[in-house]
């Protein structure tokens, strides 16, 4: 009996990370930037492009990366003629469409730098979506674009 609920346990691992694998599989970045700020600035933006080529839309919850204490997902909005950035919960790839994030829309937002970083740099981002799988990507910091 006890063989049959450890045959269980492992199908169902391995069907979870084949389905965790297939999401992220789907999931392209392309472009990906940070825009660079003066030194002491404790808050960068970063910007990329996801294409999603499966059939199930793909949420983005979260992301990290070792040399920020902190990421979040926003997006700008104008409020009473003021742009205003909102928390977001997560970002949407639609199912064989993209997501741009871009300066003036949606964006990541880098917090607490660990380290000095210059224009050049490149930051290691891990974005994890909503079926716990993650996909690490690097993004170089420009001074404009």
């Amino acid at each position: 009996m006890m063989h049959k609920y450890c045959l269980l346990a492992i199908v169902w691992l391995v069907s979870a990370t084949g389905a965790a694998q297939t999401q992220t599989s789907v999931l392209r970045v392309t472009d990906a930037w940070i825009r660079a700020a003066p030194p002491g600035v404790g808050v960068l933006a970063g910007y990329m492009t996801m294409e999603n080529s499966g059939a199930v839309d793909v949420k983005v919850t979260a992301a990290e990366s070792p040399q920020f204490g902190m990421i979040e997902l926003h997006r700008t909005v104008i409020e009473d003629d003021v742009a205003r950035m909102r928390k977001q919960a997560y970002f949407l790839v639609p199912a064989g469409g993209k997501l741009m994030l871009a300066p003036n829309d949606r964006h990541l937002m880098l917090m607490m730098p660990n380290v000095p970083l210059q224009h050049g740099d490149d930051v290691t981002v891990v974005l994890t979506l909503d079926n716990g799988a993650s996909l690490e990507i690097s993004a170089p910091l420009r001074l404009i674009r």
